[in-house]
């Protein structure tokens, strides 16, 4: 998905905010109005990359709270799917998903389009922390991790700090998803170059990457691969089921918050704005997070929220979401010379 603005952010990987011009907000509207009228229209049509069973729980909590409402998942999984599935549909039937769910980088595409609405987020309850802009609320977040079979690697052994994950030692032993956004985030603290250095010491170990980090979590498992880089919410399936694994976070933990918008030219845009409103309590983030294992980090009693307290955490603020996408682009090209991805 070509784009002017990325090449030129590519090209300096230092440039500055996206120059986002977003229109004039909708005035708040009343949550039992949106209701009866949602009720009348469509399912809300969610693009959201999590398991179906899992993000079903979170629509049957959801429809405790508002009934009426239906609301329906379409799953997309990895890294620019939602934006490319999105554009694409859009440029070929005028509209696409109402609730749009996915990375920053990949939202700031889609805003930089014109295809998200802008949303009175404080009428509808949405504290401000959540909505660094008109056009997102944060849902939930990503938490890097490093895993370890625990059959193949102590708990001394495992890695504390990214220069452990980065010894030799782990030379055709590690894992990883097949996106380099780990190191993208990283460089929000320790800069592009460091970044960009370490990333190519990693890709030296030559890891074995992976689509997603859920079967990476379950090569860690199963003792197909004794160390990995992966996510919080993706290594809680098999050590719940058992297996052999564990996980920490490293001295510096990068971590991605997922934002949700509502589609411009959305079929239900009530419905859309109701889901993404009680996403935002407490009742809302902890269902999602019980459901999936990723929960808001904006909210204290989530047990994501719980994992990072006190940690430094490395994230890119909102509006460096173009800086985020060119790095993820430049960083992913580095990292493809790897291999192919299980």
């Amino acid at each position: 998905m070509a784009h002017p603005q990325r090449r030129r952010l590519l090209a300096g990987l230092a440039a500055g905010t996206s120059g986002l011009h977003l229109p004039t907000a909708r005035a708040a509207v009343d949550p039992k109005a949106l209701a009866r009228t949602a009720a009348g229209k469509p399912p809300v049509s969610w693009y959201e990359s999590s398991p179906t069973e899992q993000i079903d729980k979170v629509i049957a909590a959801f429809n405790t709270v508002h009934p009426g409402v239906r609301v329906r998942q379409t799953r997309l999984i990895g890294g620019n799917e939602l934006a490319v599935r999105a554009v694409q549909e859009s440029q070929a039937r005028g509209y696409t998903g109402d609730v749009l769910t996915g990375g920053a980088d990949h939202t700031w595409q889609l805003g930089e389009r014109k295809l998200l609405e802008p949303v009175e987020w404080a009428g509808l309850g949405v504290p401000r922390a959540m909505t660094p802009s008109p056009l997102v609320m944060a849902t939930t977040a990503s938490v890097y991790v490093v895993l370890w079979n625990t059959r193949k690697v102590s708990d001394a052994e495992a890695p504390r700090t990214w220069e452990d994950v980065l010894h030799p030692k782990w030379t055709q032993r590690m894992g990883s998803w097949v996106r380099a956004a780990a190191f993208a985030q990283l460089a929000a603290t320790i800069g592009p170059d460091t970044a960009r250095r370490q990333l190519e010491r990693f890709i030296a170990l030559k890891p074995m990457l992976f689509k997603s980090t859920f079967p990476l979590a379950q090569a860690v498992g199963a003792g197909e691969v004794d160390v990995g880089i992966g996510f919080y919410h993706s290594t809680l399936p098999p050590i719940n089921a058992g297996a052999p694994v564990r996980m920490r976070a490293l001295d510096v933990v990068p971590m991605h918050i997922i934002y949700s918008a509502v589609s411009r030219g959305a079929r239900n845009p009530e419905g859309a704005r109701l889901l993404l409103a009680w996403l935002s309590t407490e009742a809302g983030a902890l269902a999602y997070e019980q459901a999936t294992g990723r929960g808001n980090p904006l909210i204290a009693t989530t047990e994501t929220a719980k994992f990072i307290a006190g940690r430094r955490v490395s994230e890119w603020p909102h509006d460096k979401s173009g800086d985020l996408a060119a790095l993820n682009e430049f960083y992913n090209r580095l990292l493809e010379g790897v291999g192919a991805a299980r």
